[in-house]
């Protein structure tokens, strides 16, 4: 498990494919002005998907993230894994993010510590994906799959997409 960078090619046609079958998407936008969004992951496999999960800024306990904390920080809350926005990614779509070249020696900090709390957590952050996962296919918590992603469209999306652009493409 490491921190990633989804491709943004893919992460619009995501976006745009669950969309187009629900009529909403909540595959989160990874741009932001001074950086992109990273995730972590594969935090569960599903059918030999791999899903990954976004490091988050929003620091409110929910029912589907787990807060990211730094008891020894003053301010102890980092962010969270918000596993309701969790997406299904090929590997020829991610990027590992190399924490030691980022150049912004606060930002860096930031991220080790993230990244430090992530693999302390793994176990927990696993089963928390797949207790989200299985929350929101089995429609348990009608608000939870609404303001959720719709795991099974954006499986198919996943592979329509590996389909249409990764096949018989050399890696």
């Amino acid at each position: 498990m490491d921190f990633y960078r989804i491709d943004e090619k893919y992460n619009r046609f995501l976006q745009d494919y669950e969309k187009e079958k629900r009529g909403v998407t909540k595959v989160p936008n990874i741009r932001y002005t001074d950086h992109n969004k990273f995730a972590f992951g594969a935090v569960m496999q599903v059918n030999g998907i791999n899903y990954y999960v976004s490091v988050s800024s929003f620091e409110k306990k929910q029912e589907a993230n787990i807060l990211i904390r730094v008891p020894e920080d003053e301010k102890e809350v980092k962010g969270s894994l918000r596993f309701n926005y969790m997406v299904p990614v090929p590997d020829e779509c991610i990027e590992k993010l190399i924490i030691k070249d980022i150049e912004d020696e606060k930002y860096r900090l930031l991220l080790n510590k993230e990244y430090r709390f992530c693999k302390e957590n793994e176990g927990r952050i696993q089963k928390k994906a797949n207790k989200i996962y299985e929350l929101v296919t089995t429609n348990r918590k009608q608000i939870l799959t609404d303001n959720s992603c719709a795991f099974h469209i954006l499986e198919e999306g996943y592979r329509e997409y590996i389909e249409k652009y990764l096949k018989g493409r050399i890696v």
